[in-house]
């Protein structure tokens, strides 16, 4: 920049801030070189500065060979650096984005709807807890006998399916669980179709029956064990008395399935 000529205006000197506006703008760009001209390079004293930190910071390092894979840390107590062994796993971790990303370089299940694998365990609350919580096996295996009212250490086993119907004009469930339909085969002669299958054939059929306009006789229900599947079981109704006996319509009919 080539230094401003200073023209002085005839007869005086001006004040600067006076109504001088030419001397003043003069005045303004000499003062503007100088500054140019004679103040340290603020940017080079800069990089000087950084060159200089770094130099002093590397010469405090420990020696760097056979250390690609860890990290350095400052040890406030030992007025120093120093290194920390960093596993590649550790690593993998330090280099994923987020937490998510993390959990997916550990294997971990994820927060949201999580899928565990392997025997995952928990605390056992007790039989009468009644909350959100999630329940362990001990957890059931106490307070399901406790629901039912059941006590001692014998089994429980569960009702697989159970009808209570009108087997008599037309077939009618009035109540039932795991009982999708009735069938009239005939006079006494019913299927029971379940609406999800039996696991197998091997279960137990609790039957009885009701009928109270036939005075003095004895009411039978019987499966029809030829005719048993996973599906269905059929069951003749009827009665007995000292005159005769026959295969009839009742208007009770109760059914229950334990497996």
């Amino acid at each position: 920049m080539t230094a401003p000529v200073i023209r002085q205006f005839l007869g005086t000197i001006p004040d600067k801030g006076q109504s001088q506006t030419a001397f003043d703008t003069n005045v303004d760009a000499f003062l503007d070189w100088q500054a140019l001209q004679f103040a340290p390079d603020l940017v080079a004293f800069g990089e000087f500065a950084s060159d200089t930190g770094a130099a002093l910071v590397a010469a405090n390092l420990p020696p760097l060979t056979g250390r690609a894979l860890d990290a350095v840390r400052v040890n406030a107590a030992a007025d120093g650096v120093e290194f920390v062994d960093v596993t590649v796993a550790g690593w993998a971790l330090l280099d994923d984005a987020d937490a998510a990303a993390q959990r997916t370089t550990l294997g971990a299940a994820a927060i949201a709807s999580p899928t565990f694998t392997g025997v995952p365990a928990g605390p056992t609350v007790a039989a009468a807890t009644n909350t959100t919580q999630l329940a362990t096996t001990a957890y059931t295996r106490t307070a399901i006998p406790d629901v039912l009212n059941a006590t001692g250490s014998a089994p429980v086993y569960a009702c697989r399916a159970w009808v209570n119907f009108n087997g008599t004009g037309t077939v009618a469930i009035r109540a039932s669980g795991n009982v999708s339909s009735i069938t009239d085969n005939g006079t006494g002669d019913y299927t029971v179709n379940f609406t999800t299958d039996m696991e197998d054939v091997n279960f137990v059929v609790v039957s009885n029956t009701g009928d109270f306009t036939s005075g003095g006789a004895y009411f039978w229900t019987q499966e029809d064990e030829s005719d048993r599947t996973t599906s269905s079981i059929r069951i003749g109704t009827g009665y007995i008395n000292t005159q005769a006996s026959a295969q009839q319509d009742e208007d009770h009919i109760n059914i229950a399935i334990f497996r």
